[in-house]
Protein backbone atom coordinates (compact mmCIF):
# COMPACT_ATOMS: atom_id res chain seq x y z
CA UNK A 1 0.00 0.00 0.00
CA UNK A 2 1.06 3.59 -0.52
CA UNK A 3 2.12 5.89 2.25
CA UNK A 4 -0.31 8.44 3.65
CA UNK A 5 0.05 11.61 1.65
CA UNK A 6 0.80 15.06 2.97
CA UNK A 7 -2.27 16.36 1.24
CA UNK A 8 -4.45 19.36 0.60
CA UNK A 9 -7.10 18.64 -2.01
CA UNK A 10 -9.23 21.25 -3.76
CA UNK A 11 -12.08 19.99 -5.90
CA UNK A 12 -14.78 21.40 -8.15
CA UNK A 13 -18.43 20.45 -7.87
CA UNK A 14 -20.06 18.76 -10.85
CA UNK A 15 -16.71 17.32 -11.93
CA UNK A 16 -16.53 13.50 -11.85
CA UNK A 17 -14.05 10.92 -13.08
CA UNK A 18 -14.01 7.18 -13.69
CA UNK A 19 -10.75 5.35 -13.00
CA UNK A 20 -9.41 1.81 -13.04
CA UNK A 21 -6.85 -0.45 -14.66
CA UNK A 22 -7.12 -1.02 -18.40
CA UNK A 23 -9.93 -3.47 -19.09
CA UNK A 24 -12.01 -2.48 -16.05
CA UNK A 25 -14.93 -1.28 -18.19
CA UNK A 26 -14.56 2.47 -17.84
CA UNK A 27 -15.58 3.38 -21.38
CA UNK A 28 -18.72 1.24 -21.27
CA UNK A 29 -19.74 2.76 -17.95
CA UNK A 30 -18.99 6.26 -19.20
CA UNK A 31 -21.30 5.66 -22.17
CA UNK A 32 -24.12 4.54 -19.87
CA UNK A 33 -23.54 7.36 -17.38
CA UNK A 34 -23.50 10.13 -19.97
CA UNK A 35 -26.67 8.80 -21.61
CA UNK A 36 -28.48 8.54 -18.26
CA UNK A 37 -27.53 12.05 -17.16
CA UNK A 38 -28.45 13.64 -20.47
CA UNK A 39 -31.81 11.84 -20.41
CA UNK A 40 -32.39 13.51 -17.04
CA UNK A 41 -31.73 16.89 -18.64
CA UNK A 42 -28.16 17.53 -17.52
CA UNK A 43 -25.70 19.12 -19.93
CA UNK A 44 -22.44 17.15 -19.91
CA UNK A 45 -18.92 17.55 -21.21
CA UNK A 46 -17.19 14.21 -21.60
CA UNK A 47 -13.42 14.04 -21.91
CA UNK A 48 -10.78 11.35 -22.05
CA UNK A 49 -7.30 11.44 -20.63
CA UNK A 50 -4.79 11.99 -21.95
CA UNK A 51 -6.39 13.92 -24.78
CA UNK A 52 -9.54 15.94 -25.26
CA UNK A 53 -8.05 18.94 -27.05
CA UNK A 54 -5.83 19.26 -30.11
CA UNK A 55 -2.65 19.82 -28.09
CA UNK A 56 -3.54 17.15 -25.53
CA UNK A 57 -4.29 14.61 -28.26
CA UNK A 58 -0.87 15.18 -29.80
CA UNK A 59 0.70 14.54 -26.39
CA UNK A 60 -1.46 11.40 -26.10
CA UNK A 61 -0.05 10.07 -29.36
CA UNK A 62 3.47 10.44 -27.94
CA UNK A 63 2.59 8.83 -24.63
CA UNK A 64 0.85 5.77 -26.04
CA UNK A 65 2.97 5.09 -29.13
CA UNK A 66 4.38 1.52 -28.77
CA UNK A 67 7.53 2.53 -30.64
CA UNK A 68 8.63 4.47 -27.53
CA UNK A 69 8.37 1.45 -25.22
CA UNK A 70 11.59 1.20 -23.25
CA UNK A 71 12.74 4.61 -24.49
CA UNK A 72 10.56 7.15 -22.69
CA UNK A 73 11.93 8.11 -19.28
CA UNK A 74 9.50 7.73 -16.39
CA UNK A 75 9.71 11.41 -15.46
CA UNK A 76 9.16 12.40 -19.09
CA UNK A 77 6.00 10.30 -19.02
CA UNK A 78 4.91 11.94 -15.77
CA UNK A 79 5.44 15.47 -17.09
CA UNK A 80 3.74 14.77 -20.42
CA UNK A 81 0.60 13.52 -18.68
CA UNK A 82 0.50 16.67 -16.60
CA UNK A 83 1.13 18.88 -19.64
CA UNK A 84 -1.82 17.31 -21.45
CA UNK A 85 -3.94 17.77 -18.32
CA UNK A 86 -3.01 21.43 -17.89
CA UNK A 87 -4.12 22.11 -21.45
CA UNK A 88 -7.49 20.38 -21.20
CA UNK A 89 -8.26 22.11 -17.91
CA UNK A 90 -7.67 25.52 -19.43
CA UNK A 91 -9.26 24.82 -22.80
CA UNK A 92 -12.20 22.57 -21.92
CA UNK A 93 -12.87 21.80 -18.25
CA UNK A 94 -12.81 25.29 -16.77
CA UNK A 95 -15.15 26.79 -19.43
CA UNK A 96 -17.56 23.86 -19.07
CA UNK A 97 -17.78 24.12 -15.29
CA UNK A 98 -18.15 27.90 -15.51
CA UNK A 99 -21.09 27.25 -17.86
CA UNK A 100 -22.70 25.00 -15.22
CA UNK A 101 -22.11 21.80 -17.16
CA UNK A 102 -21.30 18.44 -15.61
CA UNK A 103 -17.81 17.26 -16.57
CA UNK A 104 -17.24 13.52 -16.91
CA UNK A 105 -13.62 12.43 -17.26
CA UNK A 106 -12.50 9.02 -18.46
CA UNK A 107 -9.37 9.13 -16.27
CA UNK A 108 -7.85 12.19 -14.64
CA UNK A 109 -5.12 13.05 -12.13
CA UNK A 110 -5.52 9.88 -10.05
CA UNK A 111 -4.48 7.85 -13.07
CA UNK A 112 -1.10 9.55 -12.92
CA UNK A 113 -0.84 8.88 -9.19
CA UNK A 114 -1.63 5.18 -9.72
CA UNK A 115 0.29 4.57 -12.94
CA UNK A 116 3.36 6.70 -12.35
CA UNK A 117 3.47 6.80 -8.55
CA UNK A 118 2.82 3.08 -8.14
CA UNK A 119 3.24 1.44 -11.53
CA UNK A 120 6.52 3.28 -12.24
CA UNK A 121 7.52 3.50 -8.56
CA UNK A 122 8.10 7.25 -8.72
CA UNK A 123 7.92 9.17 -5.45
CA UNK A 124 4.22 9.26 -4.61
CA UNK A 125 4.33 12.59 -2.81
CA UNK A 126 6.12 14.16 -5.77
CA UNK A 127 3.50 12.80 -8.18
CA UNK A 128 0.71 14.08 -5.95
CA UNK A 129 2.31 17.51 -5.53
CA UNK A 130 2.76 17.86 -9.28
CA UNK A 131 -0.91 17.05 -9.81
CA UNK A 132 -1.87 19.75 -7.33
CA UNK A 133 0.33 22.25 -9.17
CA UNK A 134 -1.13 21.21 -12.53
CA UNK A 135 -4.78 21.07 -11.52
CA UNK A 136 -5.15 23.65 -8.75
CA UNK A 137 -8.81 23.58 -7.77
CA UNK A 138 -9.77 21.58 -10.86
CA UNK A 139 -9.86 18.12 -9.38
CA UNK A 140 -13.02 15.97 -9.44
CA UNK A 141 -15.32 16.17 -6.46
CA UNK A 142 -15.85 12.42 -6.82
CA UNK A 143 -13.75 9.74 -8.47
CA UNK A 144 -15.22 6.29 -8.97
CA UNK A 145 -12.61 3.55 -9.19
CA UNK A 146 -13.72 0.42 -11.04
CA UNK A 147 -11.84 -2.27 -9.18
CA UNK A 148 -11.14 -5.68 -10.71
CA UNK A 149 -8.54 -8.43 -10.50
CA UNK A 150 -5.76 -7.73 -12.96
CA UNK A 151 -6.01 -11.22 -14.44
CA UNK A 152 -9.68 -10.66 -15.26
CA UNK A 153 -9.02 -7.24 -16.75
CA UNK A 154 -6.33 -8.74 -19.00
CA UNK A 155 -8.69 -11.52 -20.09
CA UNK A 156 -11.26 -8.91 -21.11
CA UNK A 157 -8.76 -7.06 -23.25
CA UNK A 158 -7.70 -10.26 -25.00
CA UNK A 159 -11.33 -11.17 -25.71
CA UNK A 160 -11.92 -7.72 -27.18
CA UNK A 161 -8.96 -8.28 -29.52
CA UNK A 162 -7.48 -4.89 -28.66
CA UNK A 163 -3.94 -4.17 -29.81
CA UNK A 164 -2.19 -2.91 -26.65
CA UNK A 165 -0.62 0.55 -26.62
CA UNK A 166 2.67 1.38 -24.87
CA UNK A 167 1.21 1.28 -21.37
CA UNK A 168 -1.29 -1.54 -21.93
CA UNK A 169 1.59 -3.80 -22.98
CA UNK A 170 3.21 -3.60 -19.54
CA UNK A 171 3.52 -6.77 -17.44
CA UNK A 172 0.80 -7.91 -15.06
CA UNK A 173 2.98 -6.93 -12.09
CA UNK A 174 2.86 -3.31 -13.28
CA UNK A 175 -0.93 -3.35 -13.22
CA UNK A 176 -1.00 -5.02 -9.82
CA UNK A 177 0.91 -2.01 -8.51
CA UNK A 178 -1.44 0.36 -10.35
CA UNK A 179 -4.43 -1.34 -8.76
CA UNK A 180 -2.89 -0.85 -5.33
CA UNK A 181 -2.37 2.79 -6.23
CA UNK A 182 -6.07 3.23 -6.82
CA UNK A 183 -6.90 1.50 -3.54
CA UNK A 184 -4.51 3.91 -1.84
CA UNK A 185 -6.39 6.86 -3.35
CA UNK A 186 -9.65 5.66 -1.82
CA UNK A 187 -7.93 5.15 1.54
CA UNK A 188 -6.39 8.63 1.46
CA UNK A 189 -9.46 10.49 0.16
CA UNK A 190 -12.62 8.65 1.25
CA UNK A 191 -14.75 11.77 0.74
CA UNK A 192 -13.62 12.12 -2.86
CA UNK A 193 -13.04 8.56 -4.12
CA UNK A 194 -14.94 5.29 -3.89
CA UNK A 195 -14.33 1.73 -5.09
CA UNK A 196 -16.95 -0.07 -7.16
CA UNK A 197 -16.59 -3.78 -7.86
CA UNK A 198 -16.12 -4.01 -11.63
CA UNK A 199 -16.66 -7.78 -11.66
CA UNK A 200 -20.45 -7.40 -11.75
CA UNK A 201 -22.99 -7.03 -14.54
CA UNK A 202 -22.77 -3.82 -16.57
CA UNK A 203 -26.24 -2.80 -15.41
CA UNK A 204 -25.45 -3.38 -11.74
CA UNK A 205 -22.29 -1.30 -11.98
CA UNK A 206 -24.12 1.44 -13.89
CA UNK A 207 -26.84 1.70 -11.24
CA UNK A 208 -24.24 2.05 -8.50
CA UNK A 209 -22.32 4.73 -10.39
CA UNK A 210 -25.43 6.69 -11.31
CA UNK A 211 -26.65 6.65 -7.72
CA UNK A 212 -23.29 7.98 -6.51
CA UNK A 213 -23.28 10.79 -9.08
CA UNK A 214 -26.90 11.81 -8.57
CA UNK A 215 -26.35 12.00 -4.80
CA UNK A 216 -23.89 14.84 -5.52
CA UNK A 217 -25.88 16.81 -8.09
CA UNK A 218 -29.54 16.49 -7.14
Amino acid sequence: MGKMLNKTLQTRKHFFSLEGVDGSGKTTQMDLLQKALEEKGFSCLRIREPGGSEISEKIRSLLLDPCFKGLMADKTELLLYNAARAQIIEECIKPALDAQKIVLADRFAWSTYAYQGFGRNLDQQMVFDLSVITCGEFLPELTIVLDIDVSKSRERMVKEGKVPDRLESEAASFFERVRQGYISVVENFPQNAVLVNADQSEETIHKQILELILSRIE
